[in-house]
């Protein structure tokens, strides 16, 4: 039941992951080769220069393009080693995961032997007790000092 979870989770963070670190990535990857390989076929260097002067305005038009990029391919590489990671901590953290449980039903055991066995001890001093109350001085009902 567990393996099918894991799976249907992993499924959805790699669906996750494409949508948001590949795609992008892929789109600008796309469009600066579309953009190096148009400069490379244009013959005069007027045609260039319009199409160098274009991006140049864009990018300056839109500076988070310039920032993103790098950051994008940052993030790409963050989450490739996550991903890395992840997938080497899965079988330690089950293993933690059990051995806690397991831990968690040997306190709650040790727990109930320990309040059986305060019981069965209060239960058997019990008339000890009641033999020490009795040579306790009895209480005096004197009125407080404020009540009259």
């Amino acid at each position: 039941m567990r393996d099918r979870q894991y799976r249907e989770l992993e499924r959805a963070q790699r669906r996750r992951l494409w949508l948001s670190v590949w795609l992008p990535f892929a789109i600008v990857l796309a469009i600066a080769v579309v953009f190096v390989g148009i400069a490379l076929s244009l013959k005069s260097p007027a045609q260039v220069a319009i199409l160098s002067n274009s991006m140049l305005t864009a990018l300056l038009l839109c500076p988070l393009a310039i920032i993103m990029f790098p950051l994008t391919i940052l993030s790409f590489a963050l989450v490739a080693l996550a991903s890395r990671w992840w997938t080497k901590s899965r079988s330690p953290l089950r293993r933690l995961e059990a051995w806690t449980a397991l831990m968690e039903d040997n306190v709650e055991a040790w727990l109930g032997q320990v309040d059986e066995r305060v019981l069965n001890w209060t239960v058997r001093l019990a008339p000890v007790r009641e033999l020490l109350l009795a040579f306790e001085p009895p209480e005096a009902n004197t009125p407080d000092e404020g009540e009259q």
